[in-house]
């Protein structure tokens, strides 16, 4: 039978804002599994891997773990797939289902975990990109349906206030139609990148689909080195976090309780190895 460690915290009202509303069990699982099998496993026999709130919550599960030098799971994830439209605001899923949303080779990649907007390369293909970097960009304008291309260089959030500010947004690709119409307006233009609408918010949410502000990142990370980690993992000895390959086997961190927000529906998270 594995061994697991808990601790019982109750949660008295007045307490600090930042904590879970609810009491929470926590269960230090010292069992080797990658992220995923860590993730069923605590959804089978608890509620799910550990959200970390605040610096209150870090303390409590080193005082629950052993004080040994290496690393364990916690629900901390960055999805490479959960962009959104600037101009809805909605979750979109942009796999490889949609034929007219098709990604340059190798991408996204999210290289140095800095690349967290997307411009279209040579007019047809999307690349995930620093936000900082300052790219030609491409607007939408509700009014008479049409596309804008600005050709000067603006970062992401630069170009978003631009197209915001003078038309409606920065553009979105939803079907082959608008496909086509940006291919045509970006024909001759001769632009390597151009920003369009897509982005999305990095390490968030938690596998229980939670959202924390709090971070507690070791130096230099997360670096997302050679392109392959995205999962968070938690230092045994510091309470520090580091992103690493999700297919690692490390001990993980379980919790039982509700989740944050009860309204929200769990969904599952889908992590490639």
């Amino acid at each position: 039978m594995e061994e697991t460690c808990l601790l019982l915290i109750l949660l008295l009202s007045g307490g600090l804002s930042t904590l879970p509303p609810h009491s929470r069990e926590y269960h230090f699982v010292n069992q080797l599994m990658n992220w995923t099998e860590a993730q069923s496993y605590c959804r089978a026999n608890f509620t799910d891997l550990v959200t970390i709130y605040n610096i209150d919550i870090s303390q409590l599960l080193l005082s629950v773990s052993p004080r040994i030098s290496t690393w364990a799971w916690i629900g901390l994830y960055n999805d490479r797939y959960s962009w959104k439209w600037s101009m809805e605001g909605k979750l979109f899923y942009v796999g490889s289902t949609h034929e007219f949303l098709i990604w340059a080779n190798d991408q996204p990649d999210c290289l140095n975990a800095n690349e967290y907007c997307v411009a279209l390369q040579g007019q047809t293909q999307m690349n995930d990109r620093p936000c900082g970097d300052s790219y030609p960009f491409l607007c939408y304008n509700a009014k008479n349906t049409s596309y804008i291309l600005v050709k000067e260089s603006r970062s992401w959030s630069e170009a978003q206030s631009y197209c915001r500010t003078y038309h409606t947004d920065l553009t979105s690709i939803r079907s082959k139609e608008e496909k086509s119409n940006i291919t045509l307006t970006l024909n001759g233009s001769g632009v390597q990148y151009v920003w369009i609408g897509l982005y999305r918010d990095p390490w968030a949410p938690w596998s229980d689909n939670t959202t924390s502000t709090f971070t507690n990142w070791a130096y230099s990370q997360p670096n997302n080195y050679n392109s392959v980690e995205y999962c968070g993992m938690f230092n045994l000895m510091t309470g520090e976090w580091a992103d690493v390959f999700c297919g690692l086997r490390l001990y993980f961190f379980c919790f039982t309780g509700e989740v944050q927000n009860a309204n929200t529906v769990r969904s599952c998270h889908h992590v490639k190895h």
